[in-house]
């Protein structure tokens, strides 16, 4: 059985930090595939560029690593999707597989008010990356928790770049490339 770690976000822009994240859960956790999942259009939050661009980022950073795949589940997205929902989509279009969700421990910490957290937290297995051992929750036996720290972040990039600062550094050449020539974060 295939196993296949998902890595939601909004990728707003998609980050070395995000790459080196992802190739940690291939590596530590024995995954055979992982998917970016951007959030679709629909997703309340501040700054967002469309999603065609925040995919065909994506898209570039894959050719770095066989392993690596773009979802485009959220591509169309007519209404704000939650948690719960795209979980079940991933539940139907990668079947026969044992599937993993990752996210930060940002995130992971709010999940408590998610839609349908009971059956979220219960159901499904997970990979957490977590900063200087914050939090201590080994009392789930379906996550795995992995530290990793960083201080690139999206909103630090979107920022370098609005002041016309470098971000040398924390994006790939080709990504940083194609944010310029699209003109985004102006």
């Amino acid at each position: 059985m295939k196993r296949i770690g998902f890595f939601g976000g909004c990728f707003n822009p998609p980050t070395i930090a995000h790459i080196e994240i992802a190739e940690k859960a291939l590596k530590e956790c024995n995954l055979d595939k992982l998917v970016f999942v951007p959030m679709g259009d629909k997703y309340l939050k501040k700054d967002l560029i469309e999603y065609e661009f925040r995919y065909d980022m994506l898209k570039l950073y894959c050719k770095y690593n066989s392993k690596f795949e773009v979802s485009d589940m959220q591509r169309n997205q007519i209404e704000r999707t939650y948690a719960i929902d795209t979980f079940k989509q991933i539940e139907e279009q990668y079947p026969n597989s044992k599937k993993f969700y990752i996210m930060g421990i940002d995130n992971f910490s709010k999940m408590e008010k998610w839609k349908n957290y009971d059956e979220l937290i219960s159901k499904y297995n997970y990979i957490i990356f977590k900063r200087d051992n914050v939090i201590n929750l080994n009392k789930y036996n379906n996550i795995h928790f992995i530290d990793f720290d960083s201080d690139i972040s999206s909103t630090k990039i979107r920022t370098l770049i609005k002041t016309n600062n470098s971000v040398n550094g924390l994006l790939y050449e080709d990504v940083e490339q194609y944010i310029k020539d699209k003109g985004l974060y102006k």
